[in-house]
């Protein structure tokens, strides 16, 4: 790699730019009042002594780290010398650093502007009052920052002597603690990007432009370099949760070999974007050397051959730097998208999987049904590699068990595990177009002087990385860590794990899971060959009481005989091994999120998830969609078949739809006339200031009497609150779907036209059940109610008027639709006749009786 040695030679001097232009705005981590008296006593502040600024009071403070900064020096080359201190001050105000003498102050000062170009007003220009919180990207405000100075002092300043490439992960990690809890604006409506978010995209920009002025090449401008796989192919193929969370290392290895390699060894640029196509960096405006490329390769074939990587450079569209860095991200991910739709392509042309046919030796061979390349023993489970694979993750287990990785312990009480299938709408989000329907300046009965927000580098990365924080904070650590219990029969059996002693000691296998029964319930073990016990991998629900003396017949994977033993005694385990979380997440970028949980939890799980969703993203969940689907299936079911039903799942489109609104809104409730009712948020974090800049919606026609509202590519967007009866608005809806795996050969008869409803409708179903175990029925009636429905609807059609007739009339005489007390008054309706032609009853009791197995009298 001679042409790029230059970048190796002068790492630390870049690695230390990349830090600088972090920091660069690190000002803002300083409380107003501090700030205020600091900037009158900088003088002060410069020249004193640390015991004169602990003397004189906190608002001297700031000296300590500005006093750290001007002592670190920073040098590219014999014309571009500069401390810290002065970099950043003179490089943060883009109009003056221009035409500064030194190149390192005028080009922090060229990506300051690039990367905040957020900023699309004057800092003097009143927007909004200042406020005291921090916004999410869609306007959702919970976050209030707090004092972060000491924090810096504390934890960045004692690591600035030493930047270099061995420390760069640890100083960058606490950068990103104290920077991600600061604003970078505080007035509304620009406090949604953090400094974190500013920082991170100016160090990036400036770390390649920086090695572009090394190398000779290219200008001003950037490029995305991408290194794509395919993720959901890839977890496609596993046969178990072992083999499917083995390739979720490789991929995480890969990017972070690549990233090392990119970020750190020749410092090109820096990650800005990773999701299941791939991982992407900002690159110099050039074109993609062949030995970088050939490197990059050799990298990740490294860490799996499997991965094939696709490995390109991205130019943005547009004549200038601002206009190409507004898109470039969204055409990166087009652009790998198209590539990774062909299965195969020449840059995957490996001599390496004909070798390994040529060299296997005798005996007989056959393809391995896990990675479907490599050679395999005839009679084993897999080939060597994807053993080694599935071992490693039991290896990582034993280290943290209280995260399963067992799909047996997943299992609910009937056996059944489901897979969430989550994804968000993000395309057009991620080209920059959508974030452009939110407003900077929202000006009353003005669409002209409205100002809409700028697809920013910082913007854009505010926005992925609100979706991505939503899978992992909310959804993993809160709502799956909250109800994965849900529907438990006996919670105290449910997360516990025991230790069994055989009386038999010898010829187990270690790290072999053994399938086996006891009481007529499925139990899994796995040997502990240093105690001489098994430990229970499953739930303990399905195998109910055990006690010593009672036989256990188990299995293992590879030999189909049944060997027995007798329980001597039983433990519960104790200390990290003594219980778990039944759920396991498998993927959570900021687009798709996948995780199994337990059948019984799946839909209050997703009940929970919507309810976040329309707190978090409710002002933009018109046109940002989230979809839900839930895979259930017995817990023997092959994984492959179920990950295949989960790609359909996500294939699925999100398409807009005309809706007309029923009723004049008001403070955001929103009543359409196909009986969907929204609940838009209208007002801000502290629940008094209106919300003039987030929920809008595309209007049909010319708005009339609207006060807020303004254009956006020839498309009006009209404010919620000035929606009135029969305006007709433009929506992307959520949607919700379920499959339930009977059989692998059900995930082909999934139709996304047929099987997808509204994600509104989730809710309803959910209630109707509840009002049914409060009806009277009993389990025989409701059963006789639905197969007279389900008889009819197909003979009649669900559509005619007299299956309409009948269902009202059965309904009626079910007591669940037109009801009475004892006095005559009218009672709220279980089931409606429309609720079976539409399909809302059938779906009902399919999920609650035949898939999660509930009966009215024990729910």
């Amino acid at each position: 790699m001679m042409s790029l040695e230059v970048l190796k030679n002068n790492r630390d001097a870049l690695l230390l730019a990349e830090v600088a232009a972090l920091l660069h705005d690190w000002q803002k981590c300083i409380d107003m009042a501090v700030a205020s008296q600091w900037s009158k006593n900088r003088r002060l502040a410069s020249t004193s002594k640390p015991s004169e600024w602990q003397r004189r009071g906190s608002y001297l403070r700031p000296g300590e780290f500005a006093l750290a900064l001007s002592s670190i020096s920073l040098q590219l080359d014999s014309n571009s010398s500069i401390d810290l201190k002065t970099l950043c001050e003179e490089g943060r105000n883009p109009s003056s650093a221009k035409s500064h003498s030194n190149p390192l102050v005028s080009l922090l000062g060229a990506c300051h502007a690039q990367a905040h170009v957020d900023k699309e007003l004057g800092e003097q220009e009143q927007i909004e009052e200042a406020c005291d919180w921090i916004s999410t990207a869609f306007g959702f405000e919970d976050v209030q920052p707090v004092e972060l100075l000491q924090p810096l002092l504390d934890k960045v300043r004692p690591l600035l002597n030493r930047v270099s490439y061995s420390n760069r992960t640890n100083l960058l990690s606490k950068i990103r603690e104290v920077f991600s809890n600061a604003w970078g604006d505080t007035r509304r409506p620009i406090n949604e990007v953090t400094l974190w978010d500013w920082g991170y995209a100016v160090s990036a920009l400036y770390k390649s432009v920086l090695a572009a002025k090394l190398i000779q090449a290219g200008t001003s401008r950037w490029r995305l370099l991408r290194i794509n796989f395919d993720v959901l192919a890839l977890y496609a193929k596993a046969i178990k949760v072992a083999d499917l969370l083995g390739y979720q290392r490789v991929v995480d290895k890969a990017c972070e070999t690549v990233k090392q390699l990119v970020e750190e060894e020749y410092p090109l640029g820096n990650e800005i974007y990773r999701d299941s196509t791939g991982i992407y960096f900002t690159f110099p405006d050039l074109d993609l050397p062949a030995d970088l490329a050939q490197e990059i390769r050799h990298r990740v074939e490294s860490v799996e051959m499997e991965l094939a990587p696709r490995i390109a450079v991205t130019v943005g569209d547009g004549t200038t730097a601002t206009d190409q860095l507004k898109s470039i991200l969204g055409k990166a991910r087009k652009e790998a998208l198209e590539a990774l739709a062909q299965p195969f392509d020449s840059q995957q042309l490996s001599a390496c999987w004909q070798q390994q046919w040529t060299t296997v030796g005798a005996g007989q061979w056959e393809v391995c049904p896990v990675c479907r390349l490599r050679p395999m023993r005839e009679g084993k489970e897999a080939c060597e590699t994807c053993m080694q694979r599935r071992m490693s993750r039991i290896k990582t287990w034993e280290s943290d068990p209280a995260q399963t990785i067992w799909i047996d312990e997943i299992a609910d009480h009937n056996d059944r595990v489901a897979l969430i299938v989550g994804r968000f709408g993000l395309d057009d989000w991620l080209s920059g177009d959508l974030v452009q329907t939110m407003l900077v300046k929202a000006v009353q009965n003005n669409p002209k002087d409205c100002v809409p927000k700028n697809p920013s580098p910082a913007r854009l990365r505010r926005v992925w990385e609100t979706c991505q924080r939503f899978w992992t904070e909310t959804v993993e650590r809160e709502i799956l860590a909250r109800h994965h219990c849900y529907g438990a029969q006996n919670p105290s059996l449910r997360c516990a794990r025991l230790l069994l002693t055989p009386d038999k000691t010898s010829g187990w296998r270690e790290n072999v899971p053994y399938d086996g029964v006891v009481n007529g319930g499925a139990i899994s073990l796995l040997w502990r060959k240093d105690g001489q016990q098994f430990i229970t991998i499953s739930n303990l629900e399905l195998a109910g009481d055990i006690q010593p003396g009672q036989t256990i017949f188990v299995s293992e994977p590879d030999r189909p005989q049944q060997i027995s033993f007798v329980v001597q005694s039983k433990a519960q385990a104790t200390g990290k091994m003594g219980a778990y979380t039944p759920c396991l997440r498998l993927l959570a970028s900021p687009d798709q999120f996948l995780a199994l949980v337990p059948a019984a939890a799946a839909l209050e799980i997703a009940k929970n998830i919507r309810q976040e969703y329309q707190k978090q993203f409710g002002k933009v969940q018109n046109r940002l969609p989230l979809f839900l689907g839930l895979v259930f299936f017995q817990r023997k079911i092959s994984l492959t078949a179920v990950m295949d039903t989960a790609l359909r799942m996500l294939a699925a489109p999100l398409k807009d739809e005309l809706w007309k609104v029923g009723q004049d809104v008001t403070s955001g409730q929103v009543k359409f006339m196909n009986d969907v009712e929204w609940n838009i948020p209208t007002v801000m974090g502290d629940g008094t200031t209106p919300d003039n800049w987030y929920p809008y919606f595309f209007f049909s026609g010319t708005p009339g009497c609207a006060q807020h509202y303004f254009q956006h590519n020839g498309s009006w967007l009209v404010h919620v609150n000035d929606l009135k009866q029969g305006n007709e608005v433009k929506v992307i809806p959520s949607r919700f779907t379920y499959l339930f795996l009977e059989t692998t050969a059900r995930r082909f008869r999934f139709d996304p036209e047929r099987d997808v409803m509204l994600l509104d409708e989730l809710p309803r179903l959910m209630k109707m059940w509840d009002d049914l175990k409060g009806s009277g029925i009993t389990d025989t009636g409701l059963r006789n109610v639905q197969a007279l429905l389900e008889r009819k609807g197909e003979t009649w059609g669900r559509k005619s008027k007299e299956f309409e007739h009948l269902a009202h009339t059965t309904l009626k005489e079910a007591g669940l639709f037109k009801r009475k007390d004892q006095n005559g008054n009218s009672l709220p309706d279980v089931v409606t006749p429309q609720d079976v032609v539409s399909g809302r009853f059938a779906r009902c009791l399919e999920l609650h009786l035949y898939i999660l197995k509930l009966k009215i009298k024990e729910s």
